[in-house]
């Protein structure tokens, strides 16, 4: 299994556990406990700069990926925040093991 097929069955068991926030504002707006967020490159770069600010508030790491929306069957999805700790991690080490991934 490649890391992105890896990736995409992670970001799936979040979306089906409910543990997943989209969209820029309802990350930063979320109640929800949030692990790790996830950005594409083509976010716009004002909302990259406050979703930044948020995540180092909470001391969040933020990656930036190119093509996320692809992870969502093409659904123009530029930001999510995964909320569960474990999928998370996986995700993490994955994109830590990716040249295309950064924090």
């Amino acid at each position: 299994m490649s890391r992105n097929e890896k990736i995409n069955a992670y970001i799936g068991f979040s979306v089906k556990s409910g543990k997943i926030v989209y969209g820029y504002e309802n990350v930063i707006l979320s109640r929800k406990k949030i692990y790790l967020v996830l950005c594409d490159e083509a976010l716009g770069e004002s909302s990259l700069k406050k979703v930044r600010r948020f995540a180092s508030e909470k001391g969040i790491e933020l990656y930036t990926i190119n093509g996320l929306s692809e992870y969502f069957g093409g659904r123009m999805i530029k930001c999510v925040g995964i909320g569960e700790e474990h999928l998370a991690s996986a995700i993490r080490n994955e994109l830590n093991n990716t040249v295309g991934g950064s924090n």
